[in-house]
């Protein structure tokens, strides 16, 4: 990702508004938290972006911060690329100190889009359970149109990334030095780098919440794990399992042979074939909310509404990413203690 400033440049910008978060970050902005994903974020602005002209003349002007940077949402005044961070808290707190900076809210805001960017390219199926975990797992149930996912780089001559949730990057700049868990034996080993020389997974949130971005990056380090025998690759490989059969008692697993990422498959180039089985995942979802609801009204103009609580897939899934986030926790701690996951 480019984002021709530094961070310790960033830092010092936010620093007076912030200073006990800012602090936080610069202090744990490297540390990888129990083998998780180090985490990356783009903001796009759909809005006029005013709120964000002091952060950007601070960072050195729009023609270096923001011009240099071709992609980004098809509606958004401007999309700010921000340093990959070590984890969800980190990538989280970074957030909050831009909000207090801007005087603006960045989380649950339709005018802002938030993505959130893996390193390690997911194969398409994996994406595809990354992009309905996100969906499912989420506090806020969303609708969609085909416009709310069109980037600059949509339908881009080299570089065509289609409409969709799940997006590869276009082969920028890429940050490796964050930890990776690998497994050598039976021990845990250590490694100072990330094993993708190139390649991440980005998830184009919509208006992303501090849930989203946690779940994204326990989804993102089960599967990528399990596609390159991280550590995590067992557990990663048991999500997968489970999460396939959860849809297929909900006779939703044929969402998952969807083109939910564009890849070099000339196949895969079908934007209505994606957001087909998006629309049918979405429609699934919402008829469930409205189900519970004791009035049993519909919702045909309502974009986004809170998830509630119920028996259905919904809680579901909520339910198994918080068993995996609790595991891989447990796991983690064992080693640390001298154990064995």
């Amino acid at each position: 990702m480019s984002y021709p400033y530094s961070f310790e440049d960033l830092l010092a910008l936010l620093h007076g508004r912030a200073p006990a978060k800012v602090d936080a970050v610069a202090l744990h902005r490297r540390r990888v938290e129990h083998g998780h994903l180090s985490v990356g974020l783009k903001i796009h602005c759909l809005g006029g972006g005013s709120q964000f002209s002091t952060l950007v003349e601070g960072l050195g002007g729009a023609q270096k911060i923001l011009n240099v940077n071709y992609y980004k949402h098809c509606h958004a005044s401007l999309c700010l690329v921000l340093p990959p961070v070590g984890s969800a808290r980190s990538a989280i707190l970074l957030l909050e100190c831009i909000e207090h900076f801007i005087g603006s809210a960045l989380f649950s805001n339709p005018e802002i889009q938030i993505q959130v960017c893996s390193p390690g390219r997911l194969d398409a199926r994996r994406s595809a359970l990354l992009a309905i975990g996100f969906y499912l797992g989420s506090d806020t149930l969303r609708r969609y149109t085909l416009g709310d996912l069109a980037t600059s780089f949509a339908e881009h001559q080299r570089y065509p990334r289609g409409k969709r949730l799940v997006l590869y990057d276009a082969e920028g700049d890429f940050d490796r030095n964050f930890d990776w868990w690998k497994e050598s034996g039976k021990h845990r080993v250590v490694e100072p780098q990330l094993p993708f020389e190139n390649g991440r997974s980005d998830l184009l949130t919509g208006s992303g919440s501090r849930l989203d971005i946690q779940n994204i990056n326990l989804l993102a380090t089960l599967l990528v794990h399990a596609q390159y025998q991280g550590y995590w690759n067992q557990l990663g490989m048991q999500f997968q399992e489970e999460m396939e059969a959860l849809l297929e008692r909900h006779v939703l697993n044929g969402l998952v042979d969807a083109p939910w990422v564009r890849t070099d498959d000339p196949e895969s180039d079908d934007d209505d074939g994606f957001f087909a089985a998006l629309q049918e995942l979405v429609a699934y979802a919402f008829e469930e909310s409205v189900r519970i609801k004791k009035k049993g009204r519909l919702f045909p103009g309502w974009h986004e509404i809170p998830v509630r609580s119920s028996h259905g897939i919904l809680q579901e899934v909520q339910s198994l990413l918080q068993k995996y986030r609790s595991e891989l926790v447990r796991q983690s701690r064992l080693l640390d203690q001298g154990g064995r996951a």
